[in-house]
């Protein structure tokens, strides 16, 4: 029992610090990806940190997954290390029996991503869905953001102000090139604001400023010069909203027949399971041989969790493409890593049987 509580309280600790670690390098590598997409022009700048926390929660069961096999793994190599499994076999006790204290710690954490799985990642899609659309909705002042170029209505208008009050929400240095059945027009202007009327409509007042228009490579170009240069703002028609496949509840995904219905229901089952079998087999895989003082263990668990991991994806894909039945893609790579885990301990339990006790 010693061992075993020793044991629970080592893997709840190393699965909360691998877990904090992967979270924290998910979340710089996504930000890097938005702040790619804000570069662009494809992401306005408040919708960063909104896009980073939906992608992250999509993120989190696979994260939560790697954390698990590791929060086993690493504890019980420490283990092998002290010799401590020495004592647990000189005891007369077995490596199975450590499954018990793994599966009492692993289901908990694999009910979690289940959960995650099945109802959180299709609102958080859904939300995210809902949230891309407003942003797609909102007039061409939204994109305007100091010292980036921001295009809109597919290039037709880019715009571009060196400084912004955001206070008054008055712009310095403004230009803003635009094309009109293919005639250039360029306005450059020292200070611009955004103004709504009272019947609704949206307008860009630019101040003290020129405007050039004409047809590139021809030399007939006008310039005209203004005190106040109105330009009208028009909401983005983004069109009705399509119910993507990642955003359809457990229930719809049981009502759809289709293929891509039921490879996205294997993938959400698929995750958690993984995860429960992964923590089984991280028992055998954490063996250290403490004379040479090396183990190969975590090279093979690494590759053992990218096979099971690309072969949940091409059950997912040949599902997706109606070339494998969906019962077929459902547990196919399950059985085989469970296999896998039956051949680890069957090898590992002849090497490390219990020593028993003469009469």
């Amino acid at each position: 029992m010693l061992y075993r509580r020793a044991l629970t309280r080592e893997m709840g600790l190393t699965t909360g610090a691998v877990l904090t670690v992967l979270v924290a390098i998910a979340l710089v590598v996504l930000f890097i990806r938005l702040l790619g997409d804000v570069a662009r022009g494809e992401l306005a700048n408040e919708a960063v940190f909104v896009f980073l926390g939906f992608s992250l929660l999509y993120f989190l069961p696979v994260l939560m997954t790697i954390a698990l096999f590791a929060g086993v793994l690493l504890p019980l190599s420490r283990m092998w290390r002290d010799s401590e499994m020495v004592i647990w076999f000189n005891a007369g006790l077995s490596l199975t029996q450590w499954m018990r204290p793994v599966l009492v710690f692993a289901v908990p954490f694999s009910l979690v991503i289940l959960l995650l799985t099945l109802v959180l990642n299709p609102w958080v899609q859904t939300k995210k869905s809902e949230y891309g659309q407003e942003l797609k909705s909102r007039s061409e002042s939204a994109l305007i953001a100091p010292g980036l170029f921001a295009e809109s209505n597919a290039g037709q208008r880019v715009y571009y102000v060196e400084s912004l009050n955001p206070l008054t929400g008055i712009v310095r240095n403004v230009f803003m090139q635009s094309r009109i059945d293919g005639q250039l027009g360029l306005v450059v202007a020292r200070e611009g604001d955004y103004t709504q009327l009272p019947d609704g409509s949206r307008y860009l007042v630019f101040k003290e400023g020129r405007r050039y228009e004409g047809t590139p490579g021809q030399l007939d170009y006008r310039v005209v010069r203004f005190e106040r240069y109105w330009m009208r703002l028009d909401p983005v028609a983004t069109g009705a909203r399509a119910t993507s496949i990642r955003q359809m509840s457990v229930a719809e995904l049981l009502a759809d027949v289709t293929p891509p219905a039921r490879a996205q229901l294997l993938w959400r089952l698929g995750v958690p399971i993984s995860a429960l079998i992964l923590a089984v087999m991280a028992i055998p895989l954490s063996f250290v041989n403490t004379r040479a003082r090396r183990s190969y263990g975590l090279l093979i668990a690494l590759l053992l969790y990218f096979v099971y991991n690309n072969l949940l994806s091409l059950s997912q894909a040949w599902v997706a493409q109606d070339k494998l039945n969906p019962m077929v893609g459902m547990w196919v790579s399950h059985l085989l890593m469970l296999s896998a885990v039956a051949i680890l301990f069957y090898r590992r339990s002849r090497q490390h049987a219990p020593c028993r006790r003469r009469p």
